[in-house]
């Protein structure tokens, strides 16, 4: 039956996609070390050159990667940081302590970690040489941070906060953060490079477009944002008079001193790479699809907006594809890869996630209509708040005794799909944004 077939190779698709993106192949695939060789990407040292190799890690991938670093080469000591949580794999590291954090919003913890990789760079004696290699995944924003003097962590919880509900993107909320901290928007690099280290960063993106200034608020990549375009954005969005008092007056400090800027050129000892990011997760959903005999089409890596509104226009796409074989021919899978998101009330967020929205709205827009099935997962394992994803089809709405229009109005989309057994859920270890898979049979 072509349901349970497109279902099971849906799965199949999302599952190759997450496995793809894992981060201890990327780090592996781009560090070796051969005899005294060492080579990072591009980049050829001798291990002898250094007196010292630091590792840091930050972000929900941080372990997996740091691990994988550990595998190669073991580094002279460093520091971990992670989230709090079982979606991304937490087991311990051999080298280098680990510390769990908290994410969205930091705390205390937090800021304790980051000192404490700020206090071993300032160690760095200036006759050493030392080799800074610095890991970064999704959700490093929140983990790396170091207030300014006079901004508490109780400032910078208070600030997330309204970043989190005031409806930016994550463009938008990062340059708020980078001017209220001292490692963001490449002011890592510049501690790195006063001490005369030489950093490289490995960096797998959880952002749309890849721009690396903004992935964890860029801490080692040069940064163009300014004062002056935070405080614009927080009055843009109505919540410059709910920051606090602190918070403000740094800000306001900022917009008079041009030396409090984030860096605009990379220091020459400095480096950057991104080593995975969404299309790798996307090209090997279609290689699972390819091999299934159907045409593959990757609509797009850069998929944003509102999910709900977001599947309106996909599930046109589908319908068009099963009528008329534009813009590819039957039987077909169409992927696609980005960050949707969910606008909702503070007070009901839990629960929510926009892959689970999608694919609920997505399921009303073919409840008429054979033939077409839907899956959409975020890669880190949770969506949103909650599982991983869904799966629907032709038959979804039909199974189910709630009202599907509801549940998605009140953001309870994982409670109707839990009911039905369709919610995907899954272990991971890495985070590339959303995976959407729609599969098209012949009308």
């Amino acid at each position: 039956m072509v349901y349970d077939e497109y279902r099971k190779t849906a799965v199949e698709m999302i599952l190759a996609g997450v496995r793809a993106a894992d981060p201890t192949e990327a780090v592996t695939r781009n560090v070796t070390l051969t005899g005294d060789a060492l080579s990072i990407c591009d980049l050829r040292f001798s291990r002898s050159q250094f007196d010292r190799i630091l590792l840091f890690s930050v972000g929900k991938a941080s372990v997996p990667m740091a691990r994988a670093f550990e595998s190669v080469l073991v580094p002279d000591g460093g520091l971990a940081i992670t989230k709090i949580g079982s979606e991304i794999d937490v087991a311990g590291l051999q080298s280098i302590p680990l510390v769990r954090a908290y994410h969205p919003e930091p705390r205390a913890i937090n800021v304790e970690a980051s000192q404490r990789i700020l206090d071993l760079v300032s160690g760095i004696r200036h006759d050493e040489k030392v080799l800074v290699v610095f890991l970064i995944s999704g959700g490093g924003s929140a983990l790396f941070t170091a207030p300014p003097p006079g901004v508490s962590v109780d400032d910078l919880f208070a600030l997330n906060q309204l970043l989190m509900k005031w409806g930016g993107n994550i463009h938008q909320i990062n340059t708020v953060r980078k001017h209220i901290d001292q490692v963001k928007g490449g002011r890592f690099a510049r501690v790195c490079a006063n001490k005369g280290a030489t950093i490289v960063s490995l960096i797998l993106s959880d952002v749309v477009g890849d721009d690396l200034s903004v992935v964890a608020s860029g801490p080692t990549y040069q940064d163009e944002s300014t004062f002056a375009d935070a405080v614009g954005l927080l009055k843009q969005f109505g919540v410059w008079d709910e920051c606090p008092p602190a918070v403000r007056a740094h800000l306001e400090a900022g917009l008079q001193n041009p030396e409090m800027e984030s860096l605009r050129v990379l220091p020459p000892n400095a480096h950057n790479y991104l080593i995975g990011n969404n299309a790798v997760a996307l090209k090997a959903a279609e290689a699972v699809a390819t091999r299934a005999g159907l045409r593959t089409m990757i609509l797009t890596t850069q998929n944003i907006g509102e999910a709900r509104e977001v599947a309106k226009t996909i599930m046109g796409i589908a319908k068009e594809v099963q009528d008329s074989g534009h813009p590819i021919q039957p039987p077909a899978a169409l992927i696609l890869g980005g960050e949707m998101t969910v606008t909702f009330n503070w007070d009901e967020r839990d629960g929510f996630g926009p892959n689970r929205e999608f694919v609920l709205s997505s399921a009303l827009e073919i409840a008429n209509r054979q033939g077409i099935v839907v899956a959409g997962a975020d890669t880190d394992g949770e969506d949103g708040q909650g599982k991983s994803g869904a799966i629907a089809d032709c038959r979804t709405i039909g199974r189910s005794t709630m009202d599907a229009r509801r549940q998605l109005k009140i953001h309870k989309s994982e409670v109707f799909f839990d009911a039905l057994g369709d919610s995907l859920q899954f272990e991971s270890r890495t985070n590339v944004n959303d995976l959407v898979v729609v599969l098209v049979a012949p009308k």
